[in-house]
């Protein structure tokens, strides 16, 4: 008898490996459209060369960001004031006994309002105007969580937002009754 010898067969793989690639890139631009106002729209586009998509993307977003909220709807934007407070005390002319005992105007101290907060008007004018509980209920949440509210300010539209509550639950019932 022969002897035979147990070989184990090993899979060989043959490694094929793939030519580099030559493709090299030579632009990458982003172009958006940016609404201004009714009918009326820019275009801006940027193209850069760079190594690889991610870091042309990187270059080009921040720039784009800027440009959108630069422009967008720019036409249809109110024109937000600054209140103005007056720097020091007020004076009011009111007729008054003077020291020499002749009536006249004499001006009084009276400490100036203090400017009103933009955080406060855009809390109230978001409540007066929701149109839904969903919407009224992120509102409620941003209310809680705002740092530019004061103390005093929160329970007074917590109360603005329960009366809200209540007319758009009364105007649901109504709907649904109808």
């Amino acid at each position: 008898m022969a002897k035979t010898k147990n070989v184990s067969k090993k899979l060989v793989k043959k490694l094929v490996s793939k030519p580099k690639s030559t493709v090299t890139m030579l632009e990458y631009s982003i172009k958006m459209i940016i609404p201004t106002g009714v009918y009326s729209n820019i275009q801006p586009e940027i193209k850069v060369s760079a190594a690889t998509p991610e870091e042309a993307h990187e270059y080009i977003a921040p720039h784009m960001n800027k440009l959108w909220k630069e422009y967008f709807m720019v036409g249809e934007r109110r024109q937000e004031v600054a209140p103005v407070a007056p720097t020091g005390p007020v004076g009011t002319a009111e007729p008054t006994s003077n020291p020499t005992g002749s009536t006249g105007p004499m001006p009084a101290t009276v400490e100036a309002p203090p400017a009103s907060n933009v955080a406060l008007i855009k809390a109230t004018q978001a409540i007066e105007s929701c149109l839904s509980l969903e919407a009224l209920d992120l509102i409620k949440n941003q209310v809680e969580l705002s740092v530019k509210l004061s103390k005093e300010e929160k329970p007074k539209l917590r109360v603005m937002i329960v009366e809200k509550f209540n007319e758009l639950n009364a105007d649901a019932f109504i709907k649904k009754n109808a």
